[in-house]
């Protein structure tokens, strides 16, 4: 009985290449994506604007520097604005007095030493820039502006008070009288007393208020 024949195998079957058919390689993958790119995804987007930083970065520009001044410019002028507000204010004290009356009537008034103040501190910011040492000399000259006023005035008053005393007994008494003047600088002793007897708080509260207007106006025109 005869046997089927076959042909001899090889071992393991038909010879195989390592590994199977080489593959093709793979494409590149998206990052952050599978397979192959869905509308919207994969492509190239346009350059966004860069976030600004908080917290980091450059530092904050420097607050702007005071303008330059003249120290000395600013005193000078400052010194006669002193004199010129002193002698305003004298002269609106005397020529708001009643002389006619027995004793005088003299009206205080708080608007001239404020005005005096702020024009002493206009002088002294716009030639001497932002200077604190310049506020506070110009405050000390308000002070001494409205000082002399009152002064002055007072001796303007009583040279009025003598001139209407010796115009009522006539003769040559108008030629005694004393001058403002005369008041001022020869007698101060007893203008000084004269003024202190009839200054009340009042008196000194109108004062004041001449320096706080010159520091205020110094400070608000050498901020702008």
């Amino acid at each position: 009985m005869s046997e089927n024949w076959q042909q001899p195998q090889q071992p393991g079957g038909y010879p195989q290449q390592p590994g199977g058919y080489p593959q093709q390689p793979a494409p590149p993958q998206q990052a952050g994506g599978y397979g192959t790119p869905q509308p919207g995804y994969g492509y190239p987007q346009a350059p966004q604007q860069p976030q600004p930083q908080y917290g980091g970065g450059f530092p904050p520009p420097a607050p702007p520097v005071g303008r330059p001044g003249n120290p000395m410019l600013a005193v000078g002028a400052a010194i006669v604005a002193t004199l010129v507000g002193a002698f305003l204010y004298a002269f609106l004290l005397s020529a708001m007095a009643d002389t006619d009356k027995t004793p005088p009537e003299v009206t205080q008034f708080a608007y001239a030493g404020v005005v005096v103040g702020a024009l002493i501190g206009l002088a002294v910011a716009k030639l001497g820039g932002r200077n604190t040492g310049l506020w506070v000399v110009g405050a000390v000259l308000a002070l001494a502006a409205v000082f002399l006023g009152e002064l002055y005035g007072y001796a303007m008053i009583l040279h009025d008070v003598m001139s209407n005393y010796a115009d009522k007994i006539g003769g040559g008494a108008s030629s005694q009288v004393l001058s403002s003047n005369e008041i001022f600088f020869d007698h101060f002793s007893d203008l000084w007393k004269s003024w202190k007897e009839d200054s009340d708080a009042l008196t000194y509260i109108f004062m004041a208020l001449a320096p706080v207007a010159a520091v205020s106006t110094a400070y608000r025109i050498s901020n702008r």
